[in-house]
């Protein structure tokens, strides 16, 4: 990540936080605990300075406004609370007509609320705006370990000021690597300064698509973006989370809360490759037209016996042919009976040459 921005502290109670501050991408990029993703902040509610003490509990947590001490049972604690009750019932540090349970934890509580308290930023510009304008190298190598290929996104060319120059653009710059993060949300449809006051979640999709019977050269990346948080929810909307830096002041330890809001971009990288092979061809070849025949049969059958009309059906496909049949059996018995005489009447020719009597007797008896 490259890119500057600031913030103004101006009026901030807060002698860590006071006056104009630059911050770079190693204080606003968060490496988060996955390692295909990448976290920007671009809001912020700060706590400076809390110590471990009594204070008064925040009073918009769950069950912290109380009447007398009977409501703050002592060493009791909710989930929500930011500390163990004291026992005790005392005025709001934040609004002087509520009165809280005392607790013992980090003091003071934090005030989470956008924009930051004593801030001088409007309600719908988040303090890091300028992180828009920042610009991400993404470097991604892709393996297709059947055909012992591997290949990666970054352009092989020779002008050696390309990768200084180039920003991505889906139509003039398509194959170059360098992002520029307002250009992702914007290509999702959403406006960078609206989405980075509250956070958001944007996948940065890289397709590969390659015909390896072709040089792997030819092999390139397609990239896509695309939003994968729910942003029409009206309940926990938005991306943030919190953290803290500990240190040490005049022999006390302190720390600074920093509730982060930001968006995070999720690396999504997929890829698929195929290459010629006759085997697999000649195998699909003969499947399909054992495919077709057996196809052929089954719906022969359905229509023969299983369709309400199928006896339409079988008389348009079935011939009768019992009648050509009993024709044939005649034609074929009067061929050879006709055969049998003719073969007698050569037995008579012949005896009448040896003896006409014999052959008067055969005469007779045909």
């Amino acid at each position: 990540m490259k890119g500057i921005t600031h913030v103004d502290f101006t009026g901030f109670n807060s002698s860590l936080f006071n006056g104009l501050q630059v911050y770079d991408a190693e204080d606003y990029v968060i490496k988060p605990k996955d390692g295909n993703s990448l976290f920007v902040m671009t809001n912020m509610v700060i706590t400076p300075k809390q110590y471990q003490g009594k204070c008064p509990e925040d009073p918009e947590s769950y069950q912290a406004l109380c009447k007398t001490d009977k409501d703050c049972q002592q060493e009791t604690s909710n989930k929500y609370g930011h500390g163990e009750r004291t026992g005790r019932c005392v005025p709001s540090y934040r609004n002087s007509t509520l009165t809280v349970c005392e607790i013992h934890g980090w003091c003071p509580t934090e005030d989470d609320r956008l924009p930051m308290i004593k801030s001088n930023v409007s309600t719908n510009i988040p303090l890091l705006e300028g992180t828009k304008h920042a610009t991400v190298l993404i470097k991604n190598q892709i393996d297709f370990m059947k055909f012992d290929v591997a290949t990666y996104n970054i352009p092989n060319t020779n002008n050696r000021t390309y990768m200084k120059k180039c920003r991505y653009n889906a139509k003039t710059d398509p194959l170059c690597p360098i992002f520029r993060l307002q250009d992702i949300v914007s290509s999702c449809g959403d406006n960078y300064t609206q989405v980075a006051f509250k956070g958001a979640i944007y996948g940065i999709i890289i397709e590969w698509k390659c015909n390896l019977d072709y040089s792997i050269e030819e092999c390139l990346p397609k990239y896509r973006f695309k939003r994968l948080d729910n942003s029409r929810s009206s309940i926990s909307k938005g991306f943030n989370f919190r953290y803290v830096n500990y240190y040490v002041e005049k022999g006390k330890r302190y720390r600074t809360l920093t509730k982060a809001f930001g968006i995070k971009f999720e690396l999504l990288a997929h890829g698929k490759a195929g290459k010629f092979n006759i085997i697999p061809l000649l195998t699909n070849l003969g499947a399909g037209i054992g495919l077709l025949g057996l196809a052929t049969l089954c719906c022969d059958f359905i229509v023969l016996n299983l369709v309400p009309k199928r006896n339409v059906y079988r008389d348009y496909i079935c011939a009768d042919v019992t009648q050509e049949y009993e024709e044939h059996l005649r034609e074929a018995a009067k061929e050879e009976k006709e055969e049998a005489t003719r073969l007698k009447l050569m037995m008579v020719n012949k005896c009448a040459v040896r003896s006409p009597h014999t052959a008067r007797k055969l005469l007779e008896m045909l």
